[in-house]
């Protein structure tokens, strides 16, 4: 036997067992990723242009199977589906003046967190939405307690069980984002006064409160329910709602209680005895407005289409 023969003869084993293992990691490469979660159907359609004098924004849906957005911003669609306020979203500005119409079902059964990964989904398929995250300095105002401590009341149980619609009591619809819950209502006068009332949690009032701010609000004060919150203030060089949202806006949902009452009136804000933001807040909430610089991710828009494929 010449010894090329013998070298070869010792390998034969080595490569079968070489080809045995191969093989069996077949399977593992053939096995796909599940797929993205998604709606069942969906509907994407630019929104028709306003008429009257405001703009509407609707970011609710009566049937809690259903997620139904009108004249929603990409950047209201985007907070929506990756869980950011307003302020992480960076890029061209139509992406907070165009509006789009949607309305999508909800597989049966599927859970509440997949509803913002169905629509992660629904904006990457329908818009081209190509992202990524970035860690940026920026300044905020950190919403505290004040000296004397919260003046806040906790919110009754009962009143947060169910939400109240037009078709009598609704649950809270899938798509309801971070920091804009149900209960939550912003009224808007011509003399300038500005009105912030309903059952929220911190952060759904520092959501709110950043609509009116140079500046976005961040929740630092430690308390985590819900609770009753009523005040209002006149807005000044500061209040950046009009250039954000249009005249005129619709939160998720209903007034809380369906409509005006003795805890929160429908329709009504002293302009004449209103200070500003920044005393409303510490006056009737026992907190405090306080400027600050803060760690922020950035979502950045790489690629965006302003016109949606086709349904």
């Amino acid at each position: 036997m010449t010894m090329k023969t013998e070298h070869i003869r010792r390998l034969a084993p080595l490569a079968a067992v070489a080809g045995l293992m191969v093989f069996a990691s077949c399977p593992a490469f053939a096995q796909s990723s599940p797929p993205a979660p998604a709606f069942e159907v969906a509907s994407v359609k630019p929104s028709p242009p306003p008429t009257g004098q405001g703009i509407m924004r609707r970011l609710g849906a009566p049937d809690p199977g259903m997620i139904n957005y009108g004249n929603a911003t990409l950047a209201m669609l985007i907070s929506r589906a990756y869980g950011v306020k307003d302020f992480q979203i960076s890029g061209p500005d139509w992406l907070t003046s165009l509006g789009y119409d949607v309305v999508a079902k909800v597989p049966a059964g599927a859970p509440a967190d997949q509803v913002p990964l169905m629509l992660q989904t629904l904006l990457a398929e329908r818009f081209k939405l190509k992202l990524h995250r970035e860690s940026k300095t920026i300044d905020v105002y950190a919403l505290i307690v004040g000296k004397g401590g919260p003046k806040l009341k906790e919110s009754d149980p009962a009143d947060l069980a169910v939400v109240p619609g037009a078709d009598g009591p609704q649950p809270p619809h899938p798509g309801a984002g971070p920091g804009r819950g149900p209960g939550v209502r912003m009224l808007v006068t011509p003399g300038g006064g500005r009105q912030i009332s309903g059952h929220m949690t911190m952060a759904q009032l520092t959501d709110v409160m950043s609509f009116f701010m140079d500046r976005p609000v961040v929740d630092s004060t430690g308390l985590t329910g819900t609770y009753d919150v009523d005040m209002a203030f006149m807005s000044d060089e500061r209040d950046q709602m009009q250039n954000k949202l249009g005249s005129r806006m619709a939160m998720a949902g209903p007034p809380p209680g369906g409509g005006g009452d003795a805890a929160h009136p429908a329709d009504t804000v002293t302009e004449a005895n209103a200070g500003s933001i920044f005393s409303a807040v510490q006056e009737k909430l026992g907190l405090k407005l306080d400027p600050r610089k803060s760690p922020a991710e950035i979502l950045v828009i790489d690629h965006a289409e302003k016109i949606p494929t086709e349904n």
